[in-house]
């Protein structure tokens, strides 16, 4: 698939949040792909880090939400969001990439880096016993495996 071709198929979307599961960590492609059009990308990791710095350990679940909100309203029009696995974390409620972006993403477009498993339009991150373990239904979004991707 043509990284470009998804772009625009992403744009007509109505989340325009478009999910590259990528476990080799090869995100770097595509963000020089991007990066002169007008595409600006983020350390999902290092910004939740700064995020619940000054929030009380006991009320991040109930905060992150509503900062992660914040943060993608203050952030251009075209992004991409790597280093995703933070949201999983038992710390902040078990999020996941897609669920924490995808309400966000109407008035911009995102593409989102995440690491996983697909199995038709689930991708499942982790393995069942333990406590990062998720499973996102992405059958609303397009959604594709890094290695199917013409960069």
């Amino acid at each position: 698939m043509n990284l470009i071709d998804l772009i625009d198929q992403n744009r007509s979307n109505h989340y325009k949040l478009l999910v590259i599961v990528d476990n080799d960590n090869q995100h770097q492609k595509i963000i020089d792909k991007l990066k002169d059009d007008g595409w600006a990308a983020y350390d999902v990791t290092k910004n939740i880090v700064e995020m619940t710095k000054d929030i009380p350990e006991n009320k991040i679940k109930l905060r992150i939400g509503e900062q992660i909100k914040k943060w993608v309203k203050s952030l251009p029009e075209k992004i991409i969001l790597y280093n995703t696995n933070i949201l999983y974390s038992p710390e902040l409620g078990r999020l996941n990439p897609v669920g924490a972006f995808k309400y966000k993403s109407r008035d911009r477009e995102i593409i989102i880096f995440v690491e996983g498993h697909t199995s038709g339009d689930r991708i499942r991150y982790s393995s069942y016993e333990r406590e990062d373990h998720s499973e996102m239904d992405v059958s609303e979004l397009i959604h594709v495996r890094m290695e199917d991707i013409d960069v």
